[in-house]
């Protein structure tokens, strides 16, 4: 019962009115402008990505974004493995946010991480140089199996494994341009939340996720579009009960307060309430008679004065 109260409780705090809902959130998150038309994110939500796409896990064995995906949240990095600065940054931005996430929010338990390059000329073994060195980074135990680090399949020319980088570049929105001067690709920076049947949940712009990020509507984190997305099969009960108040409408963009579940949780801690306050005040004329009888020497069972000896009598 005491933890049905304190998550009814819960409930009726979130749903408390918030500047997410009265307009006063600040303004949505977007993707950083670049200099190049043909670097950005063109976003996808509700977009299904190609399942089986094979490529090349980081042992050079084949392995399909279906199975990487597991029936799992997963969050998927775009990235090449050579980049000097900016792919780095993702990835330890990202680090930095799964850290900072409770235990039974980790890497290969409650979802995956999948790290696809975008480079076909790089291979099998630059991808397991990155594993190893942010498994060790991150720090937390069976995360192996769930965080992949892809490279085109083996075997394929790079014109080949182009195509298939490109069949799931295109179906995220994610656009790059290689730069034929510095010998560097130009792109942009973040992650992409996918659902566990594979479809585009949510984008994260820049280096940073550890943190709220503002969307339209209100604001969210890495962490609670995580339990979205697996529509709320994990995370902690505070991380469900938000989601319950607050539900993300891919139609309208924006988040919105689920009117009928407050309704119905306002009508429940409104009967606790009254419950609470008659039961308050049962129990105080309880004690108010109780300790009338006592002051009076009544009999605590019938509020009448105690049967008496008659004087002389012992």
């Amino acid at each position: 019962m005491g933890r049905t109260v304190v998550a009814l409780l819960l409930v009726g705090a979130i749903a408390a009115p918030s500047p997410a809902v009265d307009g006063m959130a600040p303004k949505p998150g977007e993707a950083k402008p670049y200099l190049n038309p043909g670097v950005g994110i063109d976003e996808k939500v509700g977009e299904q990505i190609p399942l089986d796409l094979v490529f090349a896990d980081e042992t050079g064995k084949d392995i399909t974004l279906r199975e990487c995906i597991g029936g799992k949240p997963t969050i998927l990095v775009m990235a090449y493995y050579r980049c000097p600065m900016n792919c780095t940054d993702v990835l330890n931005g990202l680090v930095d946010a799964l850290r900072a996430m409770p235990s039974e929010m980790s890497v290969g338990g409650a979802f995956n991480v999948v790290t696809v390059s975008f480079d076909p000329k790089e291979a099998a073994g630059l991808a397991l140089e990155k594993k190893k060195s942010y498994l060790a980074a991150y720090g937390r135990p069976n995360a192996e199996a769930g965080w992949h680090f892809l490279t085109g399949k083996i075997g394929n020319t790079p014109r080949q494994k182009n195509e298939t980088i490109l069949q799931l570049t295109d179906a995220v929105g994610f656009r790059f341009v290689y730069d034929q001067v510095f010998k560097e690709y130009d792109h942009a920076t973040g992650v992409i939340v996918l659902t566990p049947e594979g479809k585009v949940a949510r984008y994260f712009y820049g280096i940073k996720y550890d943190g709220e990020y503002r969307v339209p509507g209100g604001s969210t984190t890495l962490r609670l579009s995580l339990v979205e997305a697996s529509e709320g099969k994990v995370g902690s009960l505070l991380d469900r009960l938000i989601l319950r108040c607050y539900r993300f409408d891919h139609l309208e963009r924006k988040y919105s307060l689920n009117i009928m579940l407050v309704v119905r949780a306002a009508g429940v801690l409104t009967v606790l309430g009254l419950g609470t306050m008659v039961g308050f005040f049962l129990i105080r004329d309880r004690r108010r008679a109780r300790a009338g009888v006592s002051a009076g020497g009544g009999d605590e069972t019938t509020g009448r004065p105690a049967d008496r000896p008659a004087e002389g009598v012992t």
